[in-house]
C-alpha cells in the first residue's frame, strides 16, 4: 500500500496539468472579442504608391502583400511591420519584368487619425534595354507565311526595353499559330533571357522547331439521312491539305447553318504516326417539319397573320421547301418555294416558285398568279439573285376599267452590304440595284425595262449618337402606255419604310378623282439622327422626302417627325411620330411602328 502513493500523487499532477492545459484554451475563446475590438481600435491600412503607374504601378500593387490588406482593417501592428519589411524586395521584383533592375524606394509606415498609412516612393532608374534579339523558326514553319507574319510584327526589338510580358506574349503566339496550323510536334529548343547586370543589359534567345505540319486525312460524315455527295460539297479542304483550324471552324459553321442538322461536332485529332488528322464530322438530324404562325400589325398593312411551314429535308439530296399564308388587312399572299442546294451548298440556290397575291387597298388593286425559278449566290459581299418568272395579273386602279396582262419576267436583284454589326451597326452601307423586263417577242403582252437603285448608311460619331441615310432611285420604260403596266409594277411611296408622315402609297400622280395610281419613276430620300438616351433606348428626329412621277421633274412630299427607338433581342424596335408638311395628302400626325435590322 505504501507503494502506490506516489503512483496516486503523480496521478494529481497529471489531472491538474491537464486542467491547467485546458484553462488558456477556454480563456483564448473569452478574449477573442477583445482582440477584435484592438483590430477594429487599429484602424484602416492605406497604401499609397508613387513615382510609377500604368501596368507598372498595377504590378507593384499586385506583388505588395501588404496592398491585401488595403482599405481594410489593419492587421495586427507585429505582422504589419513584417509585411512592411519585405514590400522592398516584392517591389524590386515587381519592377524586373518591365526592364528595372536598378530602382530607388524610399518606404515609410506611420500612424494616421484613421489608422495606418504605407508608402512607396519609387525611382525606377534606368531601364535596361535588349541588346541582342535572336528570335527564329525551325523546322516546316520557318517557310509558312503565317509564322513569317508574326516574325515581323514582334512586340519587341534590339534596343526596345526589356517586357518580359511581351515575352511570353510571343512565346504564347507562337504556340497558339502552330496548333491552329497543324504543327501539333512544334516546341522550343531554347528559351532564355539573359541578364547582365554590368553591362546592363538583355539578350534573348528564343528558338521554336515547328517540326513538320500535318495533312488533313479523310472526311468521314457519321449520319445515315443525307447523301455522301451532298456532304462532301461543304468541306473547303480535301484530304492532304495542310492542315488548318479555320478550315474546321468554317466547316462547322457552314453545317450548323444548314436547315439539315440539329448538331454538329467536328473533330480532327493527331495521327502521329502518319503525321495526319483524320477529320470526324456528327451529324444529329434536325425535326424534318418546323411550323410557325404569328399575329401582328403595321400601319401600313394593318392587321396581319402569318402562318409558315418548312420541311428541312425531302430526300437525300438535301431538297426543302417552305410554304406560307399571309394576311392582311390590305395585302395577302399565300406561295410555296422547293429548294435545291448548289454545287456549293453554302453560297448557292436553285428555287423553284408558285404563288398568288392579292392587293385590295385604295382602288389599287389587284390579283397576280406567278410560276418562276431563281438561282441565288453568295459572293463574298454580294447576295446576287436571277430569276426567271411567268405571271398573270388581273389590275384595276382609280377609275381605270379592269385590265390583264401575261408577262415573262426575266431579273437580276444583287444587293452589297459592308457592316460591323447587321442589327445594330455603327458602320455600314448597303448598296442594291435590281433590274427586269419584259418583251412581247418573248410570251410577254408588252414591253418594258425597270431599274431601281437602292443605298442605305449608317455613321456613328460616337457611342450615343449616329446618322442613318437612305435614298431610293427607280425608272421604268414603257413602249405602250403606261396605263397598261400592271399595278405590281408600278411604283409608289409613302409609308412606314418611305416617306412617313404620308399613308402608305399615298404619293404619286392621280387621276381625275384624286386617285393615287402610280408612276414610272422613283426618288426617294432620308436623313435620320438618333442619341442614346438611356441603356437600349434612343430618341431619333428624320426628314424623309420622296415621290412617284412620269415626267422629269419630281413634286417632292415631305415629312418631318421623332422617333423613340428599342435595341430588343430581335432587332431594332422603332415608334414614329411623323408629320406630312405638303398636304393634302400629308398628315397632321401619322403614326408608325416597325421592327427589323438596320441593313
Amino acid at each position: 500500500m505504501t507503494s502506490s502513493g506516489p503512483h496516486l500523487t503523480l496521478i494529481r499532477l497529471l489531472l491538474c496539468s491537464l486542467v491547467l492545459v485546458a484553462e488558456p484554451l477556454r480563456a483564448q475563446e473569452d478574449i477573442a472579442p477583445i482582440i477584435a475590438t484592438e483590430t477594429r481600435e487599429n484602424g484602416t491600412l492605406t497604401v499609397t504608391v508613387e513615382g510609377v503607374d500604368g501596368p507598372l504601378r498595377d504590378n507593384v500593387l499586385a506583388h505588395l502583400e501588404l496592398n491585401r490588406f488595403a482599405d481594410q482593417a489593419a492587421p495586427e501592428e507585429s505582422r504589419m511591420r513584417w509585411l512592411h519589411a519585405r514590400a522592398e524586395t516584392q517591389i524590386r521584383e515587381a519592377l524586373q519584368p518591365f526592364g528595372y533592375y536598378e530602382p530607388t524606394i524610399a518606404s515609410t509606415l506611420n500612424r494616421t487619425p484613421n489608422g495606418w498609412e504605407a508608402r512607396y516612393q519609387i525611382q525606377p532608374g534606368r531601364a535596361l534595354r535588349i541588346a541582342t534579339l535572336d528570335v527564329q523558326i525551325l523546322g516546316e514553319g520557318q517557310q509558312d507565311p503565317a509564322f513569317q507574319a508574326v516574325l515581323t510584327r514582334l512586340p519587341l526589338a534590339q534596343g526596345q526595353v526589356l517586357n518580359q510580358l511581351q515575352y511570353e506574349q510571343i512565346k504564347r503566339t507562337l504556340e497558339m499559330l502552330a496548333t491552329e496550323r497543324g504543327y501539333f510536334n512544334a516546341q522550343f529548343t531554347e528559351s532564355t533571357i539573359r541578364i547582365d547586370l554590368e553591362a546592363y543589359e538583355a539578350t534573348i534567345h528564343l528558338h521554336y522547331d515547328t517540326g513538320p505540319r500535318y495533312r488533313f486525312g479523310a472526311i468521314t460524315f457519321k449520319q445515315d439521312f443525307l447523301s455522301p455527295k451532298l456532304l462532301n460539297r461543304y468541306p473547303r479542304f480535301k484530304p492532304g491539305d495542310p492542315y488548318d483550324a479555320s478550315d474546321l471552324l468554317k466547316l462547322q459553321g457552314d453545317l450548323s447553318g444548314a436547315p439539315y442538322f440539329s448538331q454538329v461536332q467536328v473533330n480532327a485529332p493527331p495521327d502521329a504516326a502518319t503525321d495526319t488528322a483524320p477529320v470526324n464530322v456528327e451529324l444529329e438530324p434536325n425535326k424534318q417539319r418546323k411550323y410557325s404562325a404569328g399575329l401582328g400589325y403595321g400601319t401600313d398593312t394593318g392587321a396581319r397573320v402569318k402562318l409558315r411551314a418548312e420541311q428541312r429535308w425531302l430526300n437525300r439530296q438535301g431538297h426543302h421547301a417552305e410554304q406560307e399564308l399571309q394576311w392582311s388587312t390590305i395585302k395577302s399572299l399565300v406561295g410555296i418555294k422547293y429548294k435545291i442546294p448548289g454545287a456549293d451548298p453554302t453560297t448557292d440556290e436553285y428555287s423553284l416558285t408558285a404563288g398568288y397575291s392579292q392587293q385590295d387597298y385604295n382602288q389599287q388593286n389587284y390579283q397576280l398568279f406567278t410560276l418562276g425559278g431563281g438561282w441565288q449566290q453568295q459572293d463574298g459581299k454580294w447576295l446576287k439573285n436571277y430569276n426567271l418568272n411567268y405571271q398573270y395579273e388581273q389590275f384595276s386602279v382609280g377609275d381605270q376599267p379592269t385590265s390583264s396582262s401575261l408577262l415573262l419576267i426575266p431579273g437580276l436583284n444583287w444587293t452589297w452590304i459592308d457592316a460591323d454589326d447587321r442589327l445594330y451597326p455603327t458602320r455600314g452601307l448597303l448598296f442594291g440595284f435590281e433590274l427586269r423586263g419584259a418583251s412581247t417577242a418573248l410570251l410577254s403582252d408588252l414591253n418594258f425595262v425597270q431599274g431601281v437603285l437602292r443605298l442605305k448608311g449608317v455613321y456613328a460619331l460616337n457611342d450615343t449618337s449616329r446618322f442613318i441615310a437612305r435614298g431610293d432611285v427607280g425608272a421604268t420604260v414603257i413602249s405602250e402606255g403606261f396605263d397598261q403596266l400592271p399595278t405590281s409594277l408600278r411604283f409608289f411611296t409613302g409609308g412606314d419604310t418611305s416617306v412617313r408622315g404620308y399613308a402608305f402609297n399615298s404619293i404619286g400622280p392621280t387621276d381625275t378623282a384624286g386617285v393615287v395610281i402610280g408612276g414610272k419613276n422613283l426618288l426617294v430620300g432620308s436623313l435620320e439622327y438618333e442619341h442614346r438616351i438611356w441603356d437600349g433606348w434612343s430618341l431619333a428626329t428624320f426628314v424623309d422626302s420622296g415621290d412617284t412621277f412620269n415626267g422629269a421633274a419630281p413634286e417632292l412630299k415631305t415629312g418631318v417627325g421623332i422617333g423613340l427607338r428599342w435595341r430588343s433581342p430581335v432587332g431594332p424596335v422603332r415608334i414614329d411620330l411623323a408629320s406630312g408638311l405638303d398636304r393634302p395628302p400629308g398628315d397632321a400626325f401619322r403614326f408608325s411602328f416597325s421592327i427589323g435590322p438596320e441593313l
